[in-house]
């Protein structure tokens, strides 16, 4: 441990003793001391009495600007006035009925004006999303593979939870990388049905689709890389991505969990002009509440039912009240102008920050979203990210919750993400503290 890092974690502790206490006492009852959202980290992880606009509020009393906003699903901000006031309202209606309601077609139709879906099944979470992509594929094509990037995250699924994050010694070969499970829980047999492919690579990618020449079933990729920081995709590669899984007649899934509704209203189908096959979608178009989709082609989506994919808490009307405000009245077009030309304010002044004290560290992302990662080069795929130095970025997260900033979420694989309640004064309250924490990470 530096004695820059001992001297944070000092002050850390100094400033959140009721969290420690609280952490000391979850430790006995949830694993890991945690809910089962946040993940730990060393010293501790704090613990939140509340939060509204900007900035959630911790235990002892400590208030942090959050840019975290779990892990993307709060583009609304806290508490937005609109939603608060919706809920109540739905909270007196009830909050699960078991059967259809109108609210249901509202808020579809709102995903459907956004996105070039056709049809779409509500679920609850960005795994249920990718999953049901998956299944729908599998079922329509006949097929059992699919490719999914080298780093990339597409929730828990079995078959889907392969090389999120391989080590260097045991990730295979750049061009063509190797299939590896993310825990011990995951059979050989779903490994073998899944073929991991280097982003930002249509050469790899058109070896991997001629090579299992009718078996896969579909490609699924974040068109924006999230988990390994903000990774953009270089110019030309979706476009020619989507043209290899035509040519191959293989279906082309967009992972829009992370991007939908926030790099644009479409997300990333409207920013890069792609139509995919299928879209899974999550996180912000839940305005804060549980909620994800799966929708696309009426051809695919007539699978659905046939493969029983259901849930019992699918559309419930809390979510769906959240989600037909949040699209319909709360991410307006002002709303996203503001909350893009702050995002972009905040990476330009990152940027300036890191030129001026010579940091070895580069700043990627795009309108709302974006992040630092400490390496000499840019980062274009999951191998760049690997050689990015972890312990720096840790130092950053720790000295920056000190100074009042939740930077980002948790984790050099993690992203920052300006609100539409965030307001000038915030980035440069953001800006001013990492001014300040920029000099000692050397």
């Amino acid at each position: 441990m530096t004695d820059h890092l001992k001297k944070m974690y000092e002050e850390y502790e100094k400033k959140t003793p009721g969290s420690k206490e609280r952490y000391e006492a979850a430790r006995k009852v949830v694993s890991a001391g945690i809910g089962g959202s946040a993940p730990t980290y060393d010293p501790y992880p704090v613990f939140v009495e509340k939060a509204e606009g900007s900035k959630v509020f911790d235990v002892d009393g400590n208030s942090y600007l959050d840019f975290n906003l779990c892990w993307g699903v709060l583009f609304v901000g806290h508490r937005h006035p609109k939603l608060i006031e919706g809920l109540h309202d739905q909270l007196n209606n009830g909050t699960m009925y078991g059967l259809p309601y109108e609210e249901i077609l509202e808020a579809g139709k709102a995903l459907t004006q956004r996105f070039p879906i056709e049809e779409l099944r509500f679920v609850n979470s960005g795994t249920e999303a990718t999953l049901y992509a998956a299944r729908l594929a599998r079922a329509y094509t006949g097929k059992d593979k699919l490719v999914k990037i080298e780093g990339a995250y597409h929730g828990l699924a079995d078959y889907l939870h392969i090389s999120k994050r391989p080590s260097a010694g045991e990730a295979g070969p750049p061009k063509r990388p190797s299939s590896i499970p993310y825990g011990a829980g995951i059979t050989d047999g779903v490994v073998k049905d899944t073929i991991v492919a280097p982003f930002n690579d249509l050469e790899s990618m058109e070896g991997i689709l001629n090579e299992h020449t009718g078996e896969v079933a579909a490609v699924i990729v974040e068109p924006v890389m999230m988990n390994a920081g903000v990774i953009l995709p270089k110019k030309g590669y979706l476009k020619g991505l989507r043209k290899l899984t035509q040519e191959h007649n293989v279906l082309l899934i967009f992972d829009e969990v992370k991007t939908g509704v926030k790099l644009a209203p479409g997300g990333a189908c409207e920013f890069y002009g792609i139509e995919p096959d299928l879209v899974s979608l999550a996180k912000a178009i839940g305005g804060g509440l549980p909620l994800g989709a799966c929708g696309g082609r009426k051809e695919i989506m007539a699978d659905i039912g046939h493969e029983g994919l259901f849930g019992t808490f699918s559309a419930n009307p809390l979510s769906i009240r959240s989600c037909r405000i949040t699209l319909t009245e709360v991410l307006t077009k002002s709303a996203y102008k503001n909350a893009d030309t702050l995002g972009k304010d905040l990476m330009k002044g990152y940027q300036d920050i890191v030129d001026d004290t010579k940091l070895k560290a580069v700043v990627q992302g795009l309108n709302s979203v974006g992040g630092i990662l400490f390496s000499d080069r840019p980062v274009h795929n999951y191998r760049d990210w690997l050689a990015t130095d972890k312990k720096i970025w840790h130092e950053y997260w720790i000295a920056m919750f000190n100074e009042g900033i939740l930077s980002m979420a948790y984790g050099p694989e993690e992203e920052w993400l300006v609100s539409i309640q965030h307001s000038k004064e915030d980035i440069q309250e953001h800006l001013e503290a990492f001014k300040k924490v920029a000099p000692k990470l050397k």
